[in-house]
């Protein structure tokens, strides 16, 4: 029972820790390629590295993109995304796609959601940002740049109807993606292929049909958003699952946008693979005690480390092991008791201690005394 305990007790810390110590490991672009549009870039969103890319930090504008931002931000302060709203009449007659809403029709964000993602609905976009405060609503969309950190996007409205300063890049706009993807919900609406929204006191039944033709035949993808102005050309973000790996690829002013994407998906899944070099909370070895009451103690891993490697590259990479034949007792739970390495050839890309799952008393007479010392 108390080993039990003491084990329990013993995660929970090393939990704890890891947490503490936990930090992302951003690979960036080695691969750059030709493209027909005008920015782009190929993103591994599980290792955040860059695959391919060309302009993919140019400041564009990104039409009906945009609504990815106004989606996770919206499902980010909803409450209640099924309770029924009144739109307002700024939300109605908007310029552009439309789902064509009604004044003081009432209807539900997740309504106006699958109206925003499937159908690029303006009027839709306009009456989510309506129901936060309209110029709150942009300052919220722009915030969530400030948050991940991203430098070359700045959002005017809504909808992405061009405006000289209604901006993303190639890059921002997959970094956006793939935290809106980690949102279940976002993530659910992102990848509805059809659906209807009931009648509501102003209108009939709504058949809402995805934009992203990929969705429909490409096995893998999972949405994401289309967008189209004059201004902006053709612009596509698209997201694809397989083999461990979130491939997200976006191309902004592109007239093949569903050609292009097709083919940097399929290339990144034939030159790309994913791979854990070390796994967390993983044991790794025992190492030898002296003047202890134990004569062994365990290490184990607590941070993992994956990367997004060219299969072709794969030989280059090495894992080392730095750990010590004998420690001296005491020792401590969660001690530091090794260091783990990556490299590729000669660089390290990645280190992390490895820590004791364990711990010791020394039976040495003086630390013997000690303890007993400060326990009176």
């Amino acid at each position: 029972m108390y080993k039990v305990k003491y084990m329990t007790i013993a995660l929970i810390l090393m939990t704890i820790l890891y947490m503490l110590l936990s930090q992302s490991v951003v690979v960036y672009a080695r691969n750059e390629i030709d493209s027909c549009a005008r920015g782009m870039v190929v993103v591994d969103g599980m290792t955040d590295t860059v695959l391919y890319s060309n302009n993919a930090d140019t400041r564009l504008p990104m039409a009906s993109t945009t609504k990815i931002a106004t989606a996770i931000v919206a499902i980010e302060n909803c409450d209640d995304l099924d309770t029924d709203f009144v739109v307002s009449d700024r939300a109605v007659g908007i310029e552009g796609t439309s789902i064509y809403l009604q004044e003081d029709e009432e209807i539900s964000m997740r309504e106006l959601l699958l109206g925003l993602m499937l159908a690029s609905g303006n009027d839709c976009a306009v009456a989510i940002a309506e129901y936060f405060g309209y110029d709150n609503f942009i300052g919220m969309m722009n915030e969530l740049c400030n948050r991940l950190d991203l430098a070359n996007t700045h959002f005017d409205n809504p909808h992405g109807l061009d405006s000289d300063t209604h901006y993303t890049s190639a890059y921002d706009l997959a970094m956006i993606t793939d935290y809106a993807l980690d949102n279940e919900t976002f993530r659910e609406i992102a990848s509805t292929k059809r659906t209807i929204i009931e009648a509501t006191n102003k209108s009939d039944v709504r058949y809402l049909k995805h934009k992203n033709k990929l969705l429909f035949n490409m096995d893998g993808c999972v949405g994401v958003k289309t967008g189209f102005t004059d201004n902006a050309g053709r612009c596509l973000v698209n997201a694809h699952e397989a083999n461990g790996m979130r491939i997200i690829s976006v191309v902004l002013n592109c007239g093949p946008m569903f050609d292009e994407c097709r083919r940097l998906t399929n290339m990144a899944l034939d030159e790309y693979e994913i791979v854990q070099f070390v796994s967390p909370y993983t044991y790794v070895a025992d190492v030898n005690v002296v003047g202890g009451e134990k004569n062994k103690i365990s290490i184990v891993t607590i941070k993992e480390f994956s990367a997004t490697l060219l299969k072709s590259e794969r030989e280059m990479y090495r894992v080392v092991y730095d750990i010590p034949e004998v420690v001296e007792a005491p020792v401590e739970l969660n001690s530091v008791l090794g260091k783990v390495y990556v490299y590729c050839g000669d660089e390290e890309i990645f280190s992390e201690d490895l820590y004791a799952i364990d711990s010791t008393r020394s039976i040495d007479i003086r630390h013997i005394l000690d303890e007993i010392l400060q326990k009176w």
